[in-house]
């Protein structure tokens, strides 16, 4: 395993997306901790002439990236939300393979003949619209709930909705991931240097520590980038379907309207809350947040690429 990773460090796909997702993880982080997440709004900018120009401005007005609805500089709004994009998208990833590699080991050693009717109970999981099952889940708690200003004794702060968020991202997302987990932990034992062991009386410990984790190591680094590619497409559905990460608030933008925007102004939720603007003759308010999560879902295809390059070699 330390050797793939000195390798995956020569290779230049890998290390691209690698310092793309880590360096924009640590610069949200730490203008969050030096400027407590400050996201600076643009004063009235003049033509050529001297005439005064109405926001929203376009990028080439207003660099780098323009200004939203709210007249807030985008590059600081996208800043802000990286930490929340990425960073929880790695947390809801990690949530979903540690549980299913337990889960995974249960169902081999312990299961024993019921085994095919869990595995089968597990695959119905894959035929259920998850973006849909999140939705339903979601819609109200983090919805109907605090989002409609309630007069009443039920709310939710945007930490409270962050853990409910989380939870059940990870809740639906670790039965298929069992499934994924069992079936490479019955690859491995399939293979014949283990029933030398079982006639030399390994123990099931002995199993997991010295021959499942050596090869299952490698595929959990496949498996956790593959599957943080489909936390983030399902972070970004949800996001259209105004679920936002931390819930939402109500802000009366420059266009006079009362709108929702993002708590925590992470991309998926800029997206949502933005995508009626796509039509119209301020289309980047909605590129920006779109280009940001393409680009890091293709620093993660770029790692992935990687990654499996140097483990069908040690295969």
């Amino acid at each position: 395993m330390f050797n793939m990773v000195k390798r995956l460090f020569k290779r230049p796909s890998f290390l691209v997306g690698l310092l793309f997702l880590v360096g924009l993880l640590l610069a949200s982080l730490l203008y969050s901790w030096f400027f407590d997440n400050h996201i600076p709004e643009s004063g009235l900018l003049k033509d050529d002439k001297g005439q005064l120009i109405s926001g929203p401005y376009s990028p080439f007005e207003y660099l780098p990236f323009g200004t939203d609805n709210f007249g807030r500089n985008l590059f600081f709004v996208i800043l802000v939300g990286a930490k929340y994009t990425i960073g929880l998208t790695i947390i809801i990833t990690i949530l979903r393979i540690i549980p299913s590699v337990l889960f995974g080991l249960f169902n081999y050693f312990y299961m024993g003949k019921a085994l095919r009717f869990v595995k089968n109970i597990l695959d119905s999981f894959n035929y259920f619209p998850v973006a849909l099952l999140a939705f339903l889940l979601l819609n109200w708690v983090i919805l109907w709930g605090p989002m409609m200003n309630f007069e009443d004794d039920f709310s939710i702060s945007i930490i409270d909705s962050l853990y409910i968020y989380i939870g059940v991202l990870v809740i639906i997302g670790v039965p298929p991931l069992i499934l994924i987990m069992t079936n490479e932990i019955e690859k491995i034992m399939g293979y014949e240097f283990i029933e030398s062991a079982r006639v030399l009386g390994a123990s099931k410990w002995h199993f997991t520590w010295k021959h499942i984790k050596p090869f299952l190591l490698p595929q959990l680094v496949v498996i956790f980038l593959r599957e943080f590619i489909s936390v983030l497409i399902l972070i970004a559905h949800l996001g259209l379907l105004t679920i936002f990460i931390g819930g939402r608030t109500r802000r009366v933008d420059l266009f006079d309207r009362d709108v929702y925007m993002s708590s925590t102004n992470e991309w998926a939720g800029l997206i949502g809350s933005w995508w009626n603007f796509l039509m119209t003759t301020y289309p980047w308010i909605t590129i920006i947040p779109v280009v940001f999560i393409t680009l890091t879902i293709l620093a993660a295809k770029m790692m992935l690429s990687g990654v499996m390059k140097e483990v069908s070699k040690d295969s």
